[in-house]
């Protein structure tokens, strides 16, 4: 492990800087290195949005089921942000939907709902995270079936 290289992978990650992250890499940065509170350089790119990234770091053999900060994984990441894209990616590439992400996401369309009532969400999102909510239930159960 080169920790100079290894602190040189993610911010380029979060940034979305995919010659920096590959010079990381071709200088011995650990394609799983993590921050201070876990991040991988995929959770991070995750977060971030950074699709075409991703996809380099999953080639690459990044760790699909780290747990970074707040206790998320980066199909944990990809949910919460509601990018729908990335969250295909990962569970094709073979991330597992747990129950607490299910949860979580519950309880998120769960306010959604309460706020869609008092006029502060439009009632079109509110449906919209109730469809993500029910294609990750599917895509659970089709991964234990």
């Amino acid at each position: 492990m080169a920790p100079a290289a290894d602190d040189a992978l993610l911010q380029p990650a979060a940034d979305g800087s995919l010659e920096s992250v590959e010079a990381a890499l071709g200088q011995g940065a650990s394609i799983n290195a993590r921050g201070e509170f876990g991040d991988s350089a995929l959770n991070v790119a995750v977060r971030q949005g950074h699709k075409d990234l991703v996809q380099r770091l999953l080639d690459r053999g990044a760790d699909l089921e780290n747990v970074g900060g707040a206790d998320q994984t980066p199909l944990m990441n990809a949910a919460f942000a509601g990018n729908i894209g990335i969250v295909r990616l990962l569970l094709a590439k073979g991330a597992k939907v747990t129950n607490g992400l299910l949860t979580s996401v519950q309880m998120k369309v769960n306010i959604l709902e309460e706020n869609a009532e008092s006029g502060m969400v439009r009632p079109d999102a509110v449906e919209a995270w109730k469809q993500f909510l029910q294609f990750l239930i599917d895509a659970q159960a089709k991964a234990e079936a």
